[in-house]
């Protein structure tokens, strides 16, 4: 067992020395996050639902106890929190304040919608105090985007994800690891050339764009282009502007200015116009509710989906819509004394099951072990052993012997020359003699045979 040290609010003493099984009920899987699966779960003492993040210990350990020491040093209702840890087999379990709405990507993700400028608003606020909270204890988030900004059910946003967060050291050196996700990285990030506080600015400037047209820039490219592009081109803004208000637009433009030393900081972005007429997040309950009905309709008609697979795959002995035939004398094993074998045959069409006669294949005995028999021989020889070649000493043909074999194959294939009559007799028999015995085929050729 692995407990992590910090300040415990929810969980006991207690119950972080027990298995977690004993401690909490798995709902359901909510998603993927950095490192691990992230599932609902329940704890059975207080019956506070809380989120369960399980990371596989064969995963960077070091990004995991950083993500941990994160959380763990952060007390804010604008970020996620974070309860206790478990050691559980391969596994690490991180327990965490669950976010019963999910994140901003999935709530625009089943609505098939983007935000309007007023939801954005109170979603902005409340990520700009986080990013506020965590910029004073010099912590870097690293990853800001809609699918790492979570809402609980009364509307309030909360950071989360913390896998690449870093922190800066005491004299704020910069940073100079590219790590986050491409299209949201500010220059700086990608080039390399140290970064700080402000590269978060940049992220959340991107992620305005998203709620607000579904993708952040460059989304439609490749990432590795988009790496190159960012830092190169001039920066982003909305596609259509005459859609948004003028304060709106100014806020991004505020987020993505390209010289770090230029961007607005968090607390300078919340007293902007844009942020002070922010409504309150009473706004969102609607766009909440309506992504959790989508959310329970597909798990309703997946449950059922799968209850459908169960009935089709464990049919009982009348079931007769399957591909396979059912039989009652077992998987094509015929009955000892042959009588299913008929109507094997019969029902099978083209499978035969060891019917000789029926083969595409001639039989023949050619069993090396059986003396009883005469050696197989093909039909085909017998007419060398008629036709049989003069050898000489040295084995060679003589010249009448050549001679006398290139008129009969000659005649045997052309038909004409001299011994016509009878050598062409014997090429027939030849012919059908091949044809019997194997696929040959004869096809019709002149072949000029030399005799000089």
């Amino acid at each position: 067992m692995f407990t992590t040290l910090c300040e415990l609010k929810k969980l006991s003493e207690e119950s972080l020395t027990r298995q977690p099984e004993e401690v909490f009920d798995i709902i359901c899987k909510l998603g993927e996050g950095s490192y691990g699966s992230v599932y609902k779960a329940l704890h059975k003492e207080s019956g506070q639902v809380l989120a369960i993040k399980q990371v596989p210990v064969d995963t960077d350990l070091q990004e995991i106890i950083k993500e941990i020491s994160i959380m763990q040093q952060c007390d804010s209702p604008y970020v996620v929190k974070y309860y206790g840890s478990y050691f559980k087999n391969t596994d690490l379990w991180i327990v965490m304040e669950y976010c019963g709405a999910g994140s901003v990507s999935d709530i625009m993700r089943l609505r098939k919608k983007t935000l309007s400028e007023d939801e954005i608003a109170t979603i902005l606020i409340d990520t700009l105090k986080g990013l506020e909270y965590l910029h004073r204890r010099r912590k870097i988030h690293r990853d800001i985007k809609a699918g790492n900004i979570l809402l609980n059910t009364e509307g309030h946003a909360k950071l989360a994800d913390f896998g690449v967060a870093g922190q800066l050291t005491d004299t704020m050196a910069k940073r100079n690891t590219v790590i986050g996700t491409p299209f949201w990285m500010a220059p700086e990030v990608i080039q390399e050339i140290g970064y700080d506080c402000v590269a978060d600015i940049w992220s959340l400037g991107i992620t305005a764009l998203e709620m607000a047209e579904g993708k952040p820039p460059y989304g439609d490219i490749h990432p590795m282009r988009a790496i190159f592009m960012i830092p190169t081109k001039p920066p982003p803004s909305f596609r259509e502007p005459d859609q948004w208000s003028p304060e709106f637009i100014d806020f991004v433009s505020q987020c993505l200015v390209k010289n770090p030393e230029e961007r607005a900081t968090a607390e300078y972005l919340l007293t902007h116009e844009f942020i002070g007429n922010a409504k309150h997040p009473s706004i969102l309950s609607t766009m909440i509710a309506e992504a959790r009905e989508i959310r329970e309709s597909q798990a309703f008609r997946n449950a059922q989906q799968n209850s459908n697979n169960a009935k089709t795959f464990g049919a009982g002995d009348g079931y007769n819509d399957a591909t396979m035939k059912q039989r009652d004398a077992g998987t094509l094993v015929p009955n000892r004394d042959g009588t299913a074998t008929a109507e094997l045959v019969a029902d099978l069409g083209t499978m035969v099951i060891n019917e000789p006669d029926l083969a595409t294949m001639k039989r023949h005995d050619t069993d090396p072990m059986d003396t009883n028999r005469p050696k197989y021989r093909p039909l085909f020889l017998e007419h060398f052993d008629k036709k049989q070649l003069g050898p000489t000493a040295n084995g060679t043909l003589t010249a009448d012997d050549r001679g006398a074999e290139a008129v009969s194959v000659g005649a045997g294939i052309g038909g004409g020359g001299a011994g016509a009559g009878g050598a062409g007799a014997e090429a027939g028999a030849l012919q059908r003699a091949l044809l019997e015995e194997g696929n040959f085929e004869f096809y019709e050729s002149k072949i000029d045979f030399d005799l000089v």
